[in-house]
């Protein structure tokens, strides 16, 4: 039996996202191979209580996040109160998944506990205070330089009031670079140098990953999902195509593309749906003027029910997503997918399931455009049908179990 604490700041276990299912699930599936498991989330409470799902969980008031910002916390107070709560609890490994709050000091002392610990890279803040790598101009940023991140992540980006300001105004605020994201990476290269092992979600994120840390010990480790172990409902029957796409509509995930595609689509032979929340007003009036059905926002409970209506996917982020679960529950339900080529997705998708394309090609654009349009609903049911399903959580959790235990080991 081994004794394991996750470390998943800014948002309650419970809060229904990526990370936190995903270390819900991990931490439940680690609990029944008859592990000790504890959490230390972004969530309220302050003292170790039972999950009900069996594991321990508490927050801290550094993980508990309040508002998102670009200063670097500096305060060592902070950050050894939280190393006090990994003392006590006395772990024989640390997987971390979020440390946003936990203050730069945190990861220069934590090494010195002697404790085995693993990070898992489910995004890109530890080297990208804005964690999406979308830098301020709302572009892809293309990944790590030292002069290019200075100026992205400036003097003034770093005052809390200025950037939501100028956030809410639309108005770019005047650069001027700031040494403080390159000091925090340095003191974060030296915590990545002394992980036993280093868990990119994808290649992609290990390959970005790699040009600001490139001496540390890497292993892509593709997550388990749930929905491989749900039932594959027989998909129902429609005249038209239907596309669908789940989630937020936002600039990052690619509300300009969905709406691109949509207005191209032959709507006689296909019908383009959005399920999920918008972002903001203009993404929804686009969405609206370029076709789409906006079905709103969902419960978990409804996702079976959607996905017995969808005959292809759709999933077009134009960050570099790490490895959306989205696209697990499309291919497990067996639903082809048709995405853009950004951050983890060419893991899963590729011609034997799906489409890949880059929304920033007119040609790549207009290659997506036929494929949806030459299919139809027969053929992509069929196809769907025919599809593997990926790993299970528990698949996941026994190739976790090598990697901790030659940590522990070494």
């Amino acid at each position: 039996m081994t004794k394991i604490l996750h470390v998943s700041s800014a948002f309650d276990v419970d809060f229904p996202g990526g990370i936190t299912n995903y270390v819900r699930t991990l931490a439940s599936s680690q609990l029944a191979a008859g592990n000790e498991v504890a959490v230390l989330d972004g969530g309220e409470h302050e003292t170790w209580t039972s999950h009900p799902l069996g594991f321990m969980v508490r927050g801290h008031r550094a993980t508990r996040v309040q508002h998102f910002s670009l200063r670097s916390p500096e305060d060592a107070e902070v950050s050894d109160s939280v190393l006090d709560v990994v003392r006590e609890l006395q772990p024989d490994l640390v997987h971390f998944h979020l440390t946003i709050g936990v203050g730069v000091a945190f990861y220069r002392r934590f090494a010195e506990l002697g404790i085995p610990y693993v990070i898992s890279l489910h995004d890109y803040f530890l080297y990208c205070p804005r964690i999406t790598m979308m830098d301020w101009r709302n572009t892809d940023c293309g990944g790590p330089e030292k002069h290019k991140c200075e100026r992205c992540i400036g003097v003034l980006d770093q005052v809390d009031l200025l950037r939501r300001g100028g956030r809410k105004l639309s108005l770019p605020l005047p650069r001027i670079p700031s040494r403080s994201v390159t000091r925090r990476n340095e003191v974060i290269s030296d915590f990545f140098g002394a992980a036993a092992r280093i868990l990119p979600v994808a290649a992609r994120v290990e390959e970005l990953y790699r040009r600001e840390y490139p001496g540390a010990s890497y292993t892509v480790s593709h997550i388990g999902s749930e929905s491989a172990l749900a039932p594959r409902l027989e998909k129902t029957s429609s005249a038209r195509l239907r596309l669908t796409a789940l989630g937020t509509l936002s600039k990052y995930k690619g509300a300009e593309v969905l709406a691109a595609l949509a207005r191209r689509l032959p709507k006689d032979r296909v019908e383009v749906r959005f399920h999920g929340r918008v972002d903001e007003p203009r993404w929804g009036r686009l969405a609206e003027e370029a076709g789409i059905d906006l079905r709103g926002p969902y419960r978990p409970d409804d996702l079976p029910g959607i996905l017995q209506e969808t005959d292809l996917g759709v999933m077009v982020p134009v960050w570099e997503d790490n490895a959306p679960q989205v696209v697990m529950e499309f291919l497990n339900s067996g639903t082809p997918v048709l995405a853009t080529r950004m951050g983890g997705i060419p893991d899963f998708v590729d011609e034997r399931n799906g489409f890949l394309f880059d929304h920033r090609s007119e040609a790549e654009l207009t290659a997506a455009v036929e494929f949806a349009s030459s299919l139809t609903p027969e053929r992509a049911r069929a196809w769907g049908a025919s599809l593997p399903r990926l790993a299970t959580p528990a698949d996941h959790q026994r190739e976790l179990g090598r990697i901790y235990e030659e940590a522990l080991t070494a």
